[in-house]
């Protein structure tokens, strides 16, 4: 079948939305017709080289819809089923999904980042010749093939948009909060970059129940956002952002602060923010030729505490689940973070919407 989706051919770009072939799905395939998609960094870390993928691809990683077709020995979802899609599945027998860290899980992890399914081709081509699967689910296309494991089904209460993003950028954001800075009732909390992720970590320290949760950012116009979502404070990113938060927070530092940008200055600067005995949770990702440098010997005087959290920190299909459930609760109002949305034909505008860093999160709409 004729699809409509976006490429990368090199680094740097540009980027095209063009008309390409999509294959039928195969053994534990389904097709899914997008009902939306999210613009996120990672996406742009592609085009930029910042992250590494391999080309030509279809560019994408949230995304939800209709399963409007499935491929033999599919036996967990069925055609008409709304799905979030989760692109880190658990392969459900190795060490670390037998412990419950299933977004760990390196050999579904190493079988996406190929661009390939499992059988080891594409079902996507151009002119006969193969266009990879950008984290094994390429959702910046009107109908795409993917695993049947990466399915999450739906309520059907949940809008296809706020399913989208919490597949992704949500899921990293709240997980982070949660599970790795592991907030408690009465913390005081700083997230630095009220981007996608870093709004979603104001929402789950919300969530936990934090005394003070102070967000950071260069760009005033993420006040009001921030605010509306769970922050209690709001600090302009300058050159004496630290030493306020620190006054802040009663002249000790946060309990816990999450650098949500993933710039290694920054890194290892906000460790100053942190209280002696606090944590500082890593979840923006930097390039991977970069490295952060922290002084050991105030490490272990101070006994702060660096984590890194990866995408939901948690088995990601059971966040999905949890975390939509939220959002129908009223404790989480991920369509609050949501501020434009555009067609598949407007989606350098939308990436472009984003790198502005004064709006919340851009969805690409299909219905």
């Amino acid at each position: 079948m004729k699809i409509t989706a976006v490429t990368l051919d090199a680094i740097g770009g540009p980027i095209h939305v063009e008309s390409l072939d999509l294959g039928d799905p195969l053994s534990g395939e389904v097709l899914v017709k997008m009902g939306a998609s999210g613009i996120c960094h990672s996406d742009q870390h592609v085009v930029t080289g910042q992250h590494d993928a391999d080309l030509p691809c279809v560019l994408g990683h949230e995304g939800a819809g209709e399963v409007v077709a499935v491929g033999a020995n599919v036996v967990t979802v069925q055609i008409g089923d709304r799905v979030a899609l989760n692109w880190v599945p658990s392969c459900k027998a190795c060490f670390y999904c037998d412990r419950q860290q299933h977004h760990l899980c390196p050999n579904v992890t190493q079988k996406i980042w190929t661009g390939y399914m499992a059988d080891g081709t594409s079902r996507i081509s151009r002119s006969g010749q193969p266009i990879l699967h950008y984290s094994g689910i390429s959702t910046w296309a009107d109908h795409m093939v993917v695993p049947a494991e990466c399915c999450q089904i739906l309520d059907p209460e949940v809008p296809y948009e706020v399913a989208a993003v919490v597949g992704c950028a949500v899921a990293t954001g709240v997980g982070a909060a949660l599970h790795r800075g592991d907030i408690k009732p009465g913390d005081r909390v700083a997230v630095v970059g009220a981007g996608g992720v870093g709004l979603s970590a104001v929402m789950g320290a919300k969530m936990a129940g934090a005394e003070q949760i102070i967000a950071v950012d260069r760009e005033l116009a993420k006040k009001q956002l921030s605010m509306d979502l769970g922050a209690t404070d709001f600090v302009e990113a300058d050159a004496q952002a630290i030493e306020r938060v620190v006054e802040l927070t009663a002249g000790r530092g946060a309990d816990v602060v999450l650098e949500a940008i993933g710039n290694t200055r920054l890194q290892e600067e906000w460790l100053e923010a942190v209280r002696p005995g606090g944590t500082m949770v890593l979840v923006g990702v930097p390039s991977t030729s970069d490295s952060t440098k922290f002084i050991s010997a105030n490490l272990i005087r101070s006994e702060k505490t660096i984590k890194g959290s990866y995408y939901a920190a948690r088995d990601p299909g059971q966040a999905i689940d949890d975390l939509c459930t939220a959002y129908l609760d009223g404790r989480l109002p991920v369509d609050r973070l949501i501020s434009k949305r555009v067609p598949i034909e407007q989606v350098q505008d939308a990436l472009d919407a984003m790198l502005s860093g004064t709006e919340g999160r851009t969805v690409i709409t299909f219905e």
